[in-house]
C-alpha cells in the first residue's frame, strides 16, 4: 500500500484524519447498540446465504456505528469479492489493513486477498505490491508458499507486458469458484459463471469441459455434448471429455456404436483407463456381442482386480450364456421332443 500521511483521511472510512484515528490505534471497543447487533446478525445471515448485495447493504448501514471495524471491513471485502466487484473489495481490504496492525497471519491473508482482487481488477502493479508484502511475512520454512507468490508476481509481470492474456488471473479465479460451486452442487450458479468465462477466454478447453460436466448434472445432455465437443475441438487429447461423451451416448442416447467410438478414443489416449474398459464392455453387451463384453471386463479386472462390478457382470453374462446353451441342447434332445 502507498504510505498514508498523517493529515490524510483515514482509510478506515471514519471521516477523521489518519493522525487522529488509526495512527494512534483504534478506539476502545464500546458495546454495540442492540439495533447494530441485529443488523450485523442479519447481514451475516445474508452473507451465509450468498445474498451478497443484501449483505453489503446491511453491513454498510452500520459501517460507522459498529465497534469491530476490522471484522466489518473484512466482511465487506469478502462480499464485494464474491460479487465480483473486485476494486471495491480491494478498497475494503485496504481499510482492514489500516486497522489491523499486529496480527501477522491475518495481515498475510488480507494482503493475499488484496493482491488477487487488484489482479482481477487489472491493477497489476498494485497486485504485485500486495504479493510482495505477503513475501515479507513468510518464515524460512515456507518455501512452497514463497514459490507460489513469486510465480504470481511473474505472471502479473507477463500480463503487464502483454506476454500473457490480460484476463488470466480473473479467469483462473472464476474457474476455481465455478469448481467450488460444483463441489457444493450449485450447478445453476456454476453454469452461469462458466458461461461468462467462455466470453472471457474462448480458447480454454477446461472451461468448456467443466461446462459440459455441469450440464450433465443438470440433465441437459444435448448442451453437455456440445460443450464436450467444443473442448475436444480445442484439445483433442482431453481423455475425460471423450469418456463423458461416451457415457451420454451409452446411457441417455442409447447410441451404442458412438459410445464405443468415444470409449475407444479415450483408451487410445489412456490405455489403462479402467472406467472406459468397463463401459465399453457394457456397450458391447447391449449390442449383443457377449464375447467382446467379457473381454472388456476381463481387461477391467486385469487393471483393477477388486472391481466388483466387472466381476458381477462376468458372472451374470457367463450364467446367461450357459443357460442359453442349456436351452439349445434341450431343444435338440430327441428324448424331450
Amino acid at each position: 500500500m502507498d504510505r498514508i500521511n498523517r493529515n490524510d483521511p483515514c482509510p478506515c472510512g471514519s471521516g477523521k484524519k489518519y493522525k487522529k484515528c488509526c495512527l494512534v490505534g483504534p478506539p476502545p471497543l464500546i458495546p454495540d447498540p442492540d439495533d447494530v447487533l441485529q443488523i450485523h446478525a442479519q447481514a451475516l445471515k445474508s452473507m451465509g446465504d450468498q445474498n451478497w448485495q443484501e449483505a453489503i447493504s446491511l453491513f454498510r448501514s452500520i459501517e460507522h456505528r459498529i465497534a469491530d471495524r476490522l471484522a466489518l471491513f473484512q466482511q465487506l471485502g469478502a462480499c464485494f469479492d464474491a460479487a465480483e466487484d473486485f476494486l471495491r473489495a480491494a478498497e475494503y481490504y485496504e481499510k482492514a489493513l489500516a486497522v489491523d496492525s499486529s496480527n501477522r497471519s491475518n495481515r498475510f491473508q488480507l494482503n493475499y486477498r488484496l493482491g488477487v482482487a487488484r489482479a482481477c481488477g487489472n491493477r497489476f502493479e498494485e497486485a504485485q505490491e500486495a504479493f510482495r508484502t505477503c513475501l515479507s511475512f513468510l518464515e524460512p520454512g515456507e518455501a512452497s508458499v514463497s514459490e507460489n507468490l513469486k510465480n504470481l508476481i511473474d505472471t502479473l509481470e507477463a500480463m503487464k507486458l502483454g506476454e500473457a492474456p490480460p484476463h488470466l488471473m480473473l479467469v483462473n479465479v472464476l474457474l476455481q469458484r465455478a469448481m467450488s460451486d460444483m463441489e457444493d452442487e450449485r450447478y445453476e450458479q456454476a453454469a452461469e459463471r462458466l458461461e461468462r468465462l467462455t466470453a472471457l477466454d474462448g480458447e480454454n478447453a477446461t472451461i468448456f469441459y467443466n461446462l459440459g460436466v455441469v450440464y450433465t448434472f443438470l440433465k441437459k445432455e444435448p448442451e453437455a455434448m456440445l460443450q464436450y465437443e467444443r473442448a475436444l475441438q480445442l484439445n483433442p487429447y482431453y481423455v475425460q471429455a471423450w469418456y463423458n461423451m461416451g457415457q451420454i451416448c451409452l446411457i441417455k442416447n442409447k447410441d451404442y456404436s458412438r459410445a464405443l467410438s468415444c470409449f475407444d478414443r479415450a483408451l487410445a489416449l489412456r490405455p489403462d483407463y479402467v472406467g472406459a474398459h468397463h463401459q465399453r464392455g457394457v456397450a458391447w453387451e447391449l449390442i449383443g456381442d457377449y464375447s467382446r463384453a467379457l473381454e472388456c471386463w476381463r481387461k477391467t479386472l486385469e487393471l483393477d482386480p477388486q472391481n466388483e462390478l466387472a466381476k458381477s457382470n462376468i458372472e451374470r453374462v457367463n450364467q446367461a450364456i450357459s443357460h442359453s446353451f442349456a436351452e439349445t441342447i434341450t431343444r435338440k434332445d430327441p428324448i424331450n421332443e
